[in-house]
């Protein structure tokens, strides 16, 4: 059996930052990016009034942090508008419905699928909504993000948490879904040997995903402690010229050289997954591709809705809880993104607003 290691247990125009941990009962607050570089804890006022039709109020409990949180809050990646509020991996629990918004309940918990898209367009209707042409991306690209402690979100973009899952498990559920749609959309047909290049944090969650569907895969990563943690997970550690041919890849590194390393240790015909992204050109030569006659695609989010409520649901047989630091507090998050990936444990980091 595989030991399972753990690292731990529209928006107001109104600003004022704040050092206390906790605001007035009529405010709430939220991480947001201010000018280029730098993050701030401010307050709002909290929403007011029953939520919108078809929406529901959560209270959050916890956000994971992403690359593109790092980048939005270094300046290397330029938010819609500033300020910006952060945050698109959530997780909450719900205190008011709007009309409309039926099957949910005060006191439901809920993981929020960020990526909300509009059922009409020419993708939409073929099932394959990471493409919709009106996506709407929350905390990344047209609405605030889930980086504060009340967020009202459309109640169809809800997945309900199962009972008993603890926070730091679910808060994995958004990223979890990001890497099983990479491995659904590659079409393993069993006992392949696969590849992962990359051990953090959606490297990490692909392996959860393969080695729970049967597959003990191979990783390709330069970082000691977490090519430790991978293997720990299942995974086993690859080196050129020394192991099989994969025959399958998945690539969340979101570098050039990562693809470029490997290429010529590949089975003729293998299939490559990319899921990491960059601005750089893919390091692969093209010469490379066409003798090993490699099929390569892309994969971008995920399907709503079955992607987001099947990575919710594997949640009950995941522990991903073993991929993440412990929680930072809000007032925690204006030092950590200045740091840009602060020494911590854990490759995921997440926001604990419970406290």
């Amino acid at each position: 059996m595989v030991r399972r290691p753990s690292f731990a247990a529209a928006m107001p125009t109104a600003e004022k930052r704040v050092e206390a941990k906790s605001v007035s009962s009529g405010s709430i607050r939220s991480v947001e990016i201010t000018a280029p570089g730098r993050a701030e804890v401010l307050t709002r006022p909290r929403p007011q009034g029953r939520p919108a039709d078809g929406h529901v109020r959560v209270r959050m409990l916890a956000v994971g942090i992403c690359g593109t949180d790092l980048s939005l809050a270094s300046g290397s990646r330029t938010p819609p508008e500033l300020p910006w509020r952060l945050g698109h991996e959530g997780v909450g629990e719900i205190t008011e419905v709007g009309s409309g918004a039926e099957g949910w309940a005060i006191g439901d918990r809920v993981a929020l699928e960020p990526n909300i898209t509009c059922g009409r367009c020419e993708y939409c209707l073929r099932g394959m909504t990471s493409a919709c042409v009106s996506r709407l991306s929350a905390g990344v690209l047209t609405q605030p993000g889930f980086l504060a402690e009340v967020v009202d979100h459309p109640s169809g973009f809800c997945h309900r948490v199962p009972a008993g899952i603890p926070v730091e498990r679910a808060v994995c559920a958004e990223p979890l879904a990001v890497a099983a749609a990479a491995i659904r959309r590659t079409e393993l047909h069993g006992g392949e040997d696969v590849l992962i290049i990359g051990a953090g944090a959606q490297g990490l969650l692909a392996i959860l995903v393969l080695v729970d569907l049967g597959y003990r895969p191979w990783v390709s990563e330069p970082d000691e402690t977490r090519l430790r943690l991978a293997v720990e997970l299942g995974a086993r550690a690859f080196v050129p010229s020394a192991g099989p041919a994969p025959q399958v890849v998945i690539d969340a590194a979101g570098v050039s050289k990562g693809l470029a390393a490997v290429v010529d240790q590949l089975s003729p015909f293998a299939k490559v997954t990319i899921v990491g992204e960059d601005q750089d050109r893919l390091g692969a030569s093209s010469f490379d591709i066409v003798q090993r006659q490699l099929s390569i695609r892309g994969s971008f989010i995920y399907e709503h809705p079955n992607d987001m409520a099947t990575a919710v649901a594997m949640l009950n047989e995941l522990p991903s809880e073993g991929i993440v630091g412990p929680g930072l507090s809000l007032n925690d998050l204006p030092e950590f993104f200045a740091r840009r990936r602060a020494s911590r444990p854990g490759v995921k980091q997440w926001v604990d607003l419970q406290a």
